[in-house]
Parts: structure tokens; C-alpha cells; sequence
């Protein structure tokens, strides 16, 4: 805290800041979506104007590098991530409200008064600080970070200061001997070291992946789960593939009844038309989670990991809430439901069963190795890595 009263701390305590670590060479890279801070005036302080940030990298007690973000990008960023922290937050409330905020923010306490939308903050504002608009952050070095410590500049009628917290690394290993959820050759798209808009942006999602099916079509030309231009799920190479458990477990919950038949044709389902779906699904009577999902299954693995199968074709899912699950077992086939744009299985590890706010866990699989040179040459890591595309070949009988 400043002697002027402004204060520093996480947005949601239960966030853990979860680095990517991998190996090349002699050559440790460390990869960190950032967490977002909230920033807080004591009512009785003067009005605090916010100024540049400095990110310092930290490996054993010692700074190996920094980050500068200037006056005009922190103003920006706060202008546009608290405008649409009060358009989650403030009346009237609504499910997709809170559902939006859970995903892209985590267990965030709701707010009695609005959030502060500039770079100066009155007595008794807050605001939310969203580091990973502001540093995409990546290091390698011959060391791995542990800790990076954010000094924010603050000016008042006081005079300037600086403001420092310190963001302690959880390094994580997934703690399962997991295999592959789809038997045979298949596609990752989206591993989170690069897919910067896409599940990382997500608090549950951050080490999500999609798995599809990249092969070459009856035209001779290769082409993502379909041949170009199918009008018709089945036409793609992944539909209704079997899902496989990833590991032993209990069945956290299911879904089943999400209807194949208004996503026949990906080339006409936009984005619009599942929102309509899904609303037209709630208004019925099913469950959010399952309305959003798709046909899922969710399993805890009884050792803190939570595995999440999202997107599968109606009436496959073969397990319900309470089901012991074997590794390897068949719970369900591919299919396109709810936020799905073509036939694809959505997969991802938790720390809790709550996929709206738990933390996302990197993920690896005993079947699908790092990789090899000279496409690659991983001597280490906690986490699938390369995208835009991952081929695994998988096989159910040698794992």
C-alpha cells in the first residue's frame, strides 16, 4: 500500500498463475498468463493517477529480465477491461452474465459499487488491473522463473510513487498417467502456449485443446476433419470417433439430450444460431452447464484433476453422474453440439468440477510424446506445447 492508502492484491484469491515450462536445448522457456489485480483508493486518499508498469522476472531471488508497459497502454486497458467488468457485474443480473464473467475472469466477488473505467482512481474506487492485455509474457533463459514482481507508477497531490506486488509462480505437473481421449490418428489444435485468443483466454480452459482429424479428403487435397465444403456432419473424418476416459475415475456429471439434428449442417450454424439454440435449450428446462457444453462428461480422477469432454453427439455419452470410469473406456463419440462449429472433442484438465470458475491444469498424455526433432526437440515440459496443429497417433492397445 502507498502512504496515500492505494492498494494492491489478486482479483480472485483462488487463482493460481500456472507457467508453461519446456526445455530446448540448454534453453528454459517459461510462459505465464498473467493474472488480473485489483487496485483499491482508501475512501479517505486523494484521487490517484495510475502511470507505467514494470515486470520483473525473477529465477532464485534474482532479476534475469524486464517488462515496460507505458501510461497510455495501462490507461487503455484498464478503459476496456472495466467497462466490460461493469457490464458483467452491475444490474440486472443474468446467467450469461455470470457465466461470461466466471470464464474470462474466475470466482470474481461481486462488486458493490462500479468498477473504476479510467487510469484515475477517485477515493474509494477500484479497478481491475488485466496484466495479460498488457504483457504477453515469455522467457527463456538458462533459467526457469519462480516469481515476477509488478512495480505500477501512481501519482497524487502527494507526489509520485510506486506500488509492488509480487506474483508467486505455482509450477504444476499433472499429477495422472493419462492417455489420449480419442484412439488412432487424430489433430490438437489450439495447445495453449499459442493460442493466445482462443481457450487461454478462458480461466477454466487456459491448457485446453480441440482434437479434430487433418487428412486428405477424396479430392486429394488435405483438409481439417472434412472434405471442403461438407454439408453434412457425418462427411467428417472425426464424427462420432470414440471418446475414451483419459484415466481412472467417478463421473462428476453428464449430459446427453443435446440435439444432433440443428447442427446437421456446420456450414449454416454461426454463432448466432447457438446462442438461439441455446436459449431456446434453457428456456426447456436443461441444465446451464449442459446447455453450454454440449453433450458432455466431466470426471474426477480422485487426485485434485478434474477432465472435462465437451461437444459429443446426442445420445452416445455412455456414463452418468456416479459411474466408476476405467482409463481407456468408451464414455461417449465426437460430435458437433453447442458451441461447436464443425465436429470436434473440446478437452481439458481442472482443478475443481466447477468449469466455470476452476483453474485450468496443463495437461500431458503417456501416448502422445513432446516431440522430435528438427520439427521439435523437447528436452522437458509440464504442458502439451506446439500448435497450430499436433498430430498424435494414439493407440489404445500400447499405452
Amino acid at each position: 500500500m502507498t502512504k496515500d492508502g492505494l492498494s494492491v492484491c489478486p482479483l480472485v484469491e483462488t487463482k493460481k498463475v500456472i507457467p508453461i515450462y519446456f526445455k530446448n536445448g540448454d534453453t528454459w522457456h517459461t510462459n505465464v498468463k498473467l493474472p488480473d489485480l485489483l487496485l483499491r483508493n482508501h475512501p479517505q486518499g486523494p484521487t490517484v493517477t495510475l502511470g507505467g508498469i514494470v515486470l520483473s522476472a525473477i529465477a532464485d531471488g534474482k532479476q534475469v529480465a524486464s517488462f515496460q508497459q507505458d501510461e497510455e497502454g495501462v490507461r487503455n486497458v484498464i478503459s476496456e477491461t472495466n467497462a466490460l467488468m461493469n457490464r458483467l457485474t452491475q444490474p440486472p443480473a443474468s446467467p450469461w452474465k455470470a457465466y461470461n464473467l466466471h470464464m474470462l475472469f474466475g470466482d470474481v466477488p461481486m462488486p458493490q459499487e462500479p468498477y473504476a473505467e479510467s487510469h484515475q482512481l477517485e477515493p474509494g474506487q477500484a479497478t481491475c488491473l488485466r496484466l495479460q492485455d498488457l504483457f504477453p509474457f515469455h522467457y527463456a533463459g538458462r533459467e526457469k522463473i519462480d516469481e515476477i514482481v509488478c512495480t505500477i507508477e501512481a501519482a497524487s497531490e502527494s507526489g509520485s510513487q510506486t506500488i509492488e506486488t509480487r506474483i508467486r509462480l505455482t509450477p504444476y505437473r499433472c499429477v495422472g498417467d493419462y492417455i489420449f481421449p480419442i484412439a488412432g490418428s487424430a489433430t490438437i489444435m489450439g495447445t495453449p502456449w499459442n493460442d493466445v485468443f482462443g481457450h487461454r483466454m478462458a480461466n477454466s480452459q487456459e491448457f485446453a485443446v480441440d482434437v479434430v482429424d487433418y487428412r486428405r479428403g477424396d479430392d486429394g487435397r488435405f483438409a481439417l476433419s472434412s472434405p471442403p465444403g461438407s454439408e453434412n456432419v457425418k462427411d467428417y473424418f472425426l464424427f462420432e470417433r470414440e471418446v475414451l476416459a483419459v484415466g481412472d475415475g467417478i463421473v462428476v456429471s453428464a449430459g446427453n439430450q443435446w440435439p444432433n439434428r440443428w447442427a446437421e449442417n456446420p456450414l449454416n450454424y454461426s454463432e448466432e444460431r447457438i446462442v438461439e439454440i441455446t436459449l431456446e435449450l434453457l428456456e426447456k428446462g436443461m441444465d446451464f452447464n449442459h446447455a453450454i457444453l454440449g453433450n458432455y462428461v466431466i470426471i474426477d480422477h480422485e487426485n485434485g484433476e478434474f477432465s472435462l469432454y465437451a461437444h459429443m453427439s446426442e445420445g452416445t455419452v455412455t456414463v452418468d453422474a456416479g459411474d466408476a470410469v476405467k482409463q481407456g473406456q468408451v464414455i461417449g463419440k465426437v460430435g458437433n453440439t453447442s458451441n461447436s462449429d464443425s465436429p470436434h472433442l473440446h478437452f481439458h484438465l481442472m482443478d475443481s468440477p466447477d468449469f466455470q470458475t476452476a483453474n485450468g491444469l496443463p495437461v500431458l498424455f503417456k501416448n502422445v510424446p513432446l516431440g522430435q526433432a528438427p520439427l521439435s526437440d523437447f528436452k522437458e515440459s509440464n504442458s502439451l506445447l506446439y500448435s497450430d496443429y499436433l498430430f498424435a497417433f494414439a493407440d489404445r492397445e500400447n499405452v
